[in-house]
Order: C-alpha cells, then structure tokens, then sequence
C-alpha cells in the first residue's frame, strides 16, 4: 500500500473518564508526535518492566487483557482518520489453533501461548495508491509470551535483508506501550507494541513516520479503553 505525503491528523472520540491513559489519547488526537521526543526502538513507554511497577501496596495489578469481542472493538475505526475518507474492511478475528498460524503469517515469527488474533484493512477511498492501514492484535495467555514473541519479531525484522532491501529501526512514541519498536523501508513504516498480554502491530504506507506514529497512538489509547471496560465510539 502506498499514499500520498497528506500531513492531516488523526482524531478520537471517548466518552470514557478516569482512565489512566487520557493523556496518550490526548496525544494521538491532536496528530501525531513532534518526531523528536520519542522512545527508543526496542524501550518501555511507561512501565519498568513486566515484574516491576505493577505492585499497589500487596495487591498486584493484573495485566491488560482483552476478551474475544475486546479483539474486535478496540481495532481502530474509519472515522478517527481525519486526513481523508477511508473505507474500512471487516474485522476478523482467528481463534484456537488458527490463531497461532495467523500470527506467524503476519508477524513471521512462531507464536507460542497465542489465544487469539484479530485484524482489520483501512484504505484511503478514491487514491490511485494502494494508501491504508492494518490494524493487527494478538493476544496471548501471559505478559512473558507476548514479551518474548516481540523479542523475536524485533530480532527478525532487524536480521532481515530481502530484495527490498533492508528496514531502518527509527524512533516512534507508542503512548503508552509496555514495550514497542518500529522499522522503516521506502515508504513503509511498521510499528510493533506490546500492551499487556497483547501484541498490536501497526502496518501502514506512504502514512509518513508522524502519521504512523500517531495511528500506533489511536491504536494503544483504544486498546486501554476497551480493557478497561469502556466504549472507545461512545
């Protein structure tokens, strides 16, 4: 897919108050990153570690999660992408042993402990390009899964050399990933998060770094509203 270097932002709606991830949201509405402050390729947006930071007095926090209707609603809407209109393909979701093979196709890596995978195609209406987006979540049984399957995925991306050529690793702001590293090529960037137990993957062409930024951005702040228990259309 491919686009044209449109600069617009990205918006989004939510009528969900007292989450912690208000600010990220906040971020991915007014466009997208500066280009400047941003994580580094392999880091940790706002957590220490999947052992560390999630102690509350003697109570642990449980990790973010998503149900099999969370997989599909917490996938970005059409709507929110306010630099053009973009028809949006039908969610999917893969479930059971499918779901392990669906997640090595996309992600081109194995997926052990993998529960379910989810996807869905934005594309900008009326280009001659192939424009859009992909959407891709994969959620696993535990936090140490879904670390070690991005581990492998950062590892293979960064080893890869094809007839393309090579990916650049360049620096983007997830707002708010546990863990995220994104790579470049031509007019290819590629966002990898881990929120939790979940995997998203943000694919996207001819966007330009600070629209794919803030697509990953519209991405993660979803997600969060939907573990929470809330309605990111609402």
């Amino acid at each position: 897919m491919s686009t044209g270097k449109a600069t617009g932002g990205i918006r989004m709606r939510t009528g969900v108050r007292g989450i912690a991830v208000a600010a990220a949201m906040v971020f991915a509405l007014t466009g997208c990153g500066d280009g400047d402050a941003t994580d580094a390729v392999t880091g940790n947006d706002s957590n220490p570690g999947i052992a560390e930071g999630q102690e509350k007095g003697e109570q642990k926090v449980p990790p973010v999660s998503l149900d099999e209707a969370g997989m599909i609603n917490a996938l970005p809407q059409s709507s929110e992408f306010t630099d053009g209109t973009y028809g949006a393909g039908d969610p999917e979701i893969v479930q059971g042993t499918d779901s392990g093979k669906a997640c090595f196709d996309r992600l081109e890596v194995e997926c052990p402990g993998v529960k379910s995978f989810s996807i869905k195609d934005l594309a900008l209406v009326g280009s001659s390009s192939d424009t859009g987006a992909t959407f891709i979540l994969v959620s696993f049984n535990t936090e140490e899964e879904a670390a070690a399957v991005l581990k492998s995925a950062e590892k293979q991306k960064k080893e890869f050399d094809g007839p393309s050529g090579r990916y650049t690793p360049v620096k983007v702001e997830s707002g708010g990933a546990d863990e995220s590293f994104a790579i470049e090529r031509n007019d290819f960037v590629g966002v990898y998060m881990r929120i939790g137990t979940v995997l998203s993957y943000v694919i996207t062409d001819d966007f330009g770094r600070e629209r794919a930024e803030g697509a990953a951005q519209l991405q993660v702040g979803r997600l969060k509203v939907v573990a929470a228990g809330g309605d990111p259309d609402a």
